[in-house]
């Protein structure tokens, strides 16, 4: 059985001081962002795009994007928070009513 060599396909790693893709962008102008552009999924996709950078190699930029995640995450838990519980879905042992 033959392997490709991947070895010509990495990237060299890189450091906090890259230049970053996302350097100076707001935060808060990126959670309304992703939240304009991916509704209730905004938080699934910034974790992608935090993922990606992640994988990538690009640190700085992964350490944004989590960032944002953590500040739509928060908003979030808020959201749930504030909702009125829904009364009648089910009982103590589970059943629906």
């Amino acid at each position: 059985m033959i392997f490709a060599d991947t070895s010509k396909f990495r990237q060299a790693s890189s450091s906090d001081d890259d230049i970053s893709i996302w350097s100076g962008t707001d935060m808060a102008a990126a959670v309304l962002a992703a939240k304009a552009a991916y509704g209730p999924d905004a938080t699934l996709a910034v974790a992608w795009c935090a993922l990606a950078a992640r994988v990538d190699g690009r640190a700085a930029d992964s350490h944004f994007w989590f960032e944002v995640f953590c500040l739509l995450s928060a908003s979030e838990t808020q959201t749930w928070a504030l909702r009125p519980a829904r009364r009648g879905f089910g009982n103590a042992d589970g059943k629906l009513n």
